[in-house]
């Protein structure tokens, strides 16, 4: 029985989960709602109030008696509240299940080396997490109660944030990494709930990583950003709002970058929105004009699931439209009255299958909206342009100019962000070898690794010319597989494969394999790329 604090019960969670969701009911819960977990070790921290290493049975308790074992990634965590804050330092790499964090308490891991989080964590109302990676074949939830956003009335400031010089401001409880991973297999998802933060870049490598609160990052460095990489996903869900901290710079600076095979999308097919969901973007005064707003690679897609896309839409705007937008350090960004003009306003460089259905765009710069195919945009509806946009629609639109095929992390200097990324698709692969009978594989391969100046490797995704033959396979022979090309989670009444299909076009392909007397496999994601 796992234990109600760790809010894994759907019943018992929804309760408490309506203060964070708009009124209307979405046409499908929260996928996290859904999970079921096996009992586990629970352990609790022996001393509140007094800090300690994470690692050390010693300082744990298990069933009320000193803890033999160390946490790992099939045990939960408890730190309770205590009248003075406390402190658990995790080593590098080390790992949980789920986590309860009340007030006073904290748990972080080390920049780069990340506490591994396999599960859900609930970070109540005075409690704080910092420096960890989400991981995992489940769909999770990552939940901070009552946080704030640095402003000029709260005197918080983001660790890490807008200032250069160590910052004597109370630091907020918003911030969950200085780099946050999103390492999920297949199309297994984090929720996050509530306001987070990240001190540089996010980078969602595999899985879904679904936004239901407010989500910031630095934006104020060369790497700060977020990058959806090949097979993952960012989802906005009703409501929520996704920004850099930081509305200008000169780092040369994509505020999102969604890389071949990687989709952007708000909603999704079983969880249409039913609010508008935002994308607020820097305005791309830097040195290269345009470079602070969104880049879609060749291979990339853009969605919107929306339950009335007149009015429910994925909201493309500039961070200063936003009344009361402050930046990490709480100085006031907000400009609602202040349109754009000219080159100054948000832009997109949009190379990927953008198929919008219901969305919204203002204060976009002239010729903000800069597409590889420019026919792309006669395929679209219920699009609509607000009033603080540069010019008329129609010159908003331009060709685009910069690389389709490119990573934002494409760097000689030794300092490897792909290292991270290989790094944590390794770690999955090899959990999976040893968790999943199933062993799931489909040919072709969709992607490849490939090295930037012999210094470091990265995920490429394979971009084929000519219509592919496409075969999937398992281990266990009795197996009956499903599959999706559609978006939408794959049950037993998905299409059945019987045998190799053709693929001619740019294809998400999320696979499930389902046998008698065990539990369905993880659903396997590929995303073939056409030129």
């Amino acid at each position: 029985m796992i234990p109600a604090h760790l809010l894994i019960r759907p019943l018992s969670y929804l309760t408490l989960f309506l203060a964070f969701v708009p009124a209307v009911v979405p046409a499908a819960p929260p996928t996290f709602e859904t999970e079921t977990w096996p009992t586990a070790r629970t352990l609790v921290w022996a001393q509140p109030g007094q800090s300690g290493a994470y690692g050390d049975p010693a300082n744990w308790l298990e069933n009320g008696q000193p803890a033999t074992r160390p946490p790992n990634r099939e045990a939960d965590v408890v730190l309770p509240s205590a009248a003075q804050p406390y402190l658990v330092s995790a080593k590098p790499n080390e790992e949980v299940r789920h986590a309860t964090v009340e007030a006073n308490a904290g748990i972080q891991g080390r920049h780069r080396t990340d506490l591994q989080v396999w599960g859900n964590v609930w970070v109540k109302d005075g409690g704080r997490i910092q420096f960890i990676a989400c991981r995992g074949p489940k769909n999770t939830f990552l939940r901070i109660d009552s946080a704030e956003f640095p402003t000029a009335e709260n005197g918080l400031t983001v660790l890490g944030g807008m200032a250069k010089a160590p910052s004597t401001k109370p630091q907020s409880r918003t911030r969950v990494s200085h780099k946050f991973e999103v390492a999920k297999y297949g199309d297994a998802s984090v929720e996050l709930i509530g306001n987070l933060s990240v001190g540089d870049e996010i980078m969602i490598q595999a899985g879904r990583c679904i936004v239901s609160g407010n989500l910031r990052w630095s934006g104020a460095t060369d790497k700060g950003a977020i990058e959806v990489f090949d097979g993952a996903t960012l989802e906005l869900q009703s409501g929520s709002s996704i920004a850099p901290f930081i509305n200008t710079n000169g780092k040369h600076v994509y505020n999102v970058n969604v890389y071949r095979g990687g989709t952007l999308q708000g909603g999704s097919p079983e969880r249409p929105l039913t609010a508008d969901a935002k994308v607020l973007l820097g305005y791309g005064r830097n040195l290269k004009p345009g470079e602070t707003g969104l880049y879609a690679a060749k291979g990339s897609v853009i969605r919107v699931f929306s339950s009335d896309p007149q009015r429910a839409r994925l909201v493309f705007t500039s961070l200063t439209s936003q009344p009361q937008f402050h930046d990490g350090d709480g100085r006031l960004l907000a400009a609602p009255e202040t349109a754009a003009s000219g080159s100054a306003g948000i832009v997109l460089q949009l190379a990927g299958d953008v198929q919008l259905d219901g969305a919204h765009f203002d204060y976009v710069s002239e010729g903000g909206i800069r597409l590889a195919d420019t026919a792309a945009r006669e395929q679209w509806k219920n699009v609509s342009f607000g009033s603080r946009n540069a010019s008329a629609p129609d010159k908003l639109f331009a060709p685009m100019e910069v690389d389709g095929d490119i990573y934002y992390h494409n760097r000689n200097d030794g300092q490897s962000e792909f290292a991270l990324t290989t790094t944590a698709r390794k770690s999955m692969a090899d959990y999976m070898k040893q968790a999943d009978p199933y062993q799931l594989a489909v040919q072709p391969a969709a992607v490849a690794i490939g090295s930037d100046g012999a210094k470091f490797e990265k995920p490429l995704s394979v971009k084929f010319k000519a219509p592919i033959q496409v075969t999937i396979g398992s281990q266990l022979p009795d197996a009956a597989i499903h599959y999706t090309v559609d978006g939408t989670v794959v049950t037993r009444d998905s299409p059945l494969y019987r045998g190799p299909f053709d693929v001619s076009r740019t294809t998400r392909l999320n696979v499930r394999a389902f046998a008698e007397g065990k539990s369905p496999s993880p659903t396997l994601t590929v995303t073939y790329v056409f030129e």
